[in-house]
């Protein structure tokens, strides 16, 4: 019961505050966007290494 009260309070304060939630939602893309542009220049990095030790 307790877990459902808190929720309900997370999302009010989310609706109430459409200033902090859209600096959350940008925050929150920020972050994905930096792990996959890390991600790709890793793995690019990875298969570059990998193509110069074939040669």
């Amino acid at each position: 019961m307790t877990g459902l009260l808190v929720v309900d309070g997370i999302v009010d304060f989310l609706a109430g505050d459409p200033v902090f939630t859209g600096l959350l939602l940008l925050m929150l893309l920020f972050v994905f966007f930096g792990y996959l542009l890390v991600r790709r220049t890793l793995l690019g990095l990875r298969e570059g290494y990998d193509d110069a030790r074939k040669r």
